[in-house]
């Protein structure tokens, strides 16, 4: 007789996470107090934990973070939209697309990228410097020039010292999860860390630093690449990210009850396999199982706490607080896998919180300069 499969276990750190949200909550009712800013209705927490064990202080760190409530602020992005592409988004000064050759084994939707240059890079009196290189990844619903399109990424970048490359990951029902397909349909995986990055180190001034950048779907690429790859990426910054998988199931539901219910494609079945029988390949690819593997790579954690109702709500009810909540859950477990792992982290947490591009340029300002610091 076939034994049963076993449903998946939970990890250390969501047992470790509940409880210190549980006592979060406690302190909280007993008036206790978090280390945040308050700009009006605008409340965020920045912390920064470098201890080398999962220390007192470093859980003291982790609880403030926690104690950040799930809830509107008077802070309101601008609703979600296309924008325009064109020379305001990518300027031919700085930015060009390029289509990387790829390999017929290889299979992805898209091999195109958007690179956009640092101010002064076809200067003739920096024809020999050379710069880390940023790659910095889509969303499940976005093309790979929504980074420049949707957010002020080219003013951000526009003093920043590094080349960044906006490769496409696949969008909708092919989003690419920053995987090789269980199903053999695509290999981003391989694309994004063999072929792109030996591309780019060929093609442009590089010094062999590289850092992994990522927002929602793109955050999830932003951990398990450094984490799967050691050496590869000596930083990484995830806003708003797929940060653990494990809340990602519903996403194997078939089409029509995942279309009633919201879910977004892919299909991930088809991605990483059946979560119960194929449970090595999704903890394989989920940044809380991943957690130790990042000791070693400059972290910077950027997230809202969301809300149940916000601007964007009544035109995409994707792109709302109600998602960033969503997804803040999936921080808390990252967060206390990080904590119990030893890992150092910069965090960056605000209360609210919309899930669209806009809302990201917050974050983008605080986390991208330290991200290319990191790489000198």
């Amino acid at each position: 007789m076939n034994a049963r499969p076993r449903p998946p276990r939970r990890t250390l750190a969501a047992l470790v996470g509940s409880v210190v949200l549980a006592l979060a909550a406690t302190v909280a009712a007993a008036g206790g107090t978090a280390a945040v800013a308050d700009s009006g209705d605008d409340v965020h927490v920045e912390k920064t934990t470098t201890e080398t064990g999962a220390s007192g202080s470093s859980w003291q760190s982790f609880l403030d973070l926690m104690l950040v409530p799930s809830m509107p602020t008077s802070y309101q992005p601008a609703d979600e939209s296309p924008g325009k592409d064109g020379p305001r988004a990518c300027p031919p000064s700085r930015c060009r697309d390029f289509r990387v050759p790829v390999p017929s084994d290889v299979k992805v939707t898209s091999s195109m990228v958007r690179v956009l240059f640092p101010t002064g890079y076809k200067a003739k009196k920096n024809k020999k410097k050379r710069y880390p290189v940023v790659y910095v990844f889509n969303g499940a619903r976005s093309p790979y020039t929504r980074w420049s399109v949707g957010t002020e990424l080219t003013a951000i970048t526009k003093p920043l010292k590094a080349i960044f490359v906006m490769p496409e990951g696949g969008i909708g029902d092919e989003a690419g999860m920053f995987s090789d397909w269980k199903d053999g349909s695509w290999q981003w995986e391989t694309f994004h860390t063999e072929i792109l990055t030996r591309w780019v180190d060929r093609k442009f001034r590089t010094t062999g630093k590289r850092a992994a950048v990522g927002a929602s779907m793109g955050g999830l690429g932003a951990l398990i690449y450094p984490a799967r790859h050691p050496g590869l990426y000596q930083a990484a910054f995830t806003l708003s990210g797929a940060v653990d998988t494990n809340l990602m199931v519903a996403n194997i539901l078939p089409p029509e009850i995942a279309k009633a219910i919201g879910v977004s494609p892919p299909n991930l079945l088809r991605v990483w396999g059946n979560p119960v029988l194929e449970r090595a390949t999704w903890d394989a690819h989920n940044p809380v199982s991943l957690a130790p593997k990042l000791k070693g790579v400059e972290l910077f954690v950027a997230a809202g706490t969301g809300s149940l109702s916000t601007v964007s709500e009544t035109t995409d009810p994707l792109h709302t607080g109600y998602t960033e909540q969503l997804m803040w859950t999936g921080h808390r477990s990252f967060l206390a896998a990080l904590t119990q792992a030893g890992v150092p982290y910069s965090a960056w947490v605000r209360q609210g919180g919309v899930h669209n591009w806009p809302w990201f340029d917050a974050p983008v300002r605080w986390g991208l300069p330290k991200v290319v610091a990191a790489l000198r």
